[in-house]
């Protein structure tokens, strides 16, 4: 049975409070990958089997979002006295130095970018940077490239021609080429509309990447190693 992304998430912070106890020295080498994809390129397999190849761990849209869901301010009324103390466990799974790394970090992104960051907006900067100073992350979308400016990261995006894309999302959910488009479209239309409202950025940029991988012309496998060789 799939393992619940509350249970994911409670396995994540007990190995960060771990590691907080072992007081492991920081390292200089990349340990942190975001990548950003395009609607059916195979971003989400390329992330996958990076993880795997590297042995880190993967925060996909589902763990990223059940982390802001758990790190909300405590006043919210929908809250119950465990999941608070939850939350509370996630943020704090860094020590006082680095979180107030984090802290910087946020406002100096806020401050950059002329970002009117609302409460959802802060607590994604601060789950992510929380994800970055950790390390041994693949963060696929949610702009961690945007978010993660300060960090040690290697930032990939993942393309595709428009023609193979389509046939991917054709293909895995079961629609005509005519409602393929449409989902391909609309997707990518609103991935790009997230990183414009949070991050007052254009996710399409090639200049916000280190590297842009095109699956059209690259297999997952080769996706990967070339990823594994821009970090070394």
């Amino acid at each position: 049975m799939t393992k619940s992304i509350n249970k994911i998430i409670e396995e994540q912070v007990q190995r960060w409070e771990m590691q907080k106890k072992q007081d492991l020295e920081p390292v200089d080498t990349c340990r942190v990958v975001t990548i950003s994809r395009e609607c059916g390129s195979g971003g989400q397999q390329v992330a996958e089997a990076l993880s795997q190849a590297l042995g880190f761990d993967l925060f996909h849209y589902e763990i990223v979002e059940g982390m802001i869901k758990e790190a909300q301010d405590s006043s919210d009324r929908a809250k119950t006295v465990v999941e608070t103390d939850r939350a509370k466990t996630l943020l704090e799974t860094l020590d006082e130095k680095k979180m107030n790394i984090v802290e910087d970090l946020v406002a100096a992104l806020v401050h950059k970018h002329h970002l009117w960051p609302d409460e959802y907006s802060k607590i994604l900067l601060r789950v992510l940077n929380t994800i970055g100073s950790h390390g041994n992350a693949v963060i696929l979308g949610r702009g961690a490239n945007f978010a993660l400016k300060e960090i040690n990261a290697l930032r990939v995006r993942i393309v595709a021609p428009a023609d193979l894309r389509r046939k991917v999302v054709q293909e895995a959910q079961g629609l005509n080429a005519e409602d393929a488009q449409k989902v391909m479209v609309s997707t990518d239309a609103n991935r790009r509309a997230f990183i414009r409202r949070y991050y007052n950025a254009d996710a399409q940029d090639p200049a916000n990447y280190d590297l842009v991988l095109n699956t059209g012309t690259l297999s997952v496998e080769k996706a990967v190693s070339i990823i594994q060789a821009a970090m070394a």
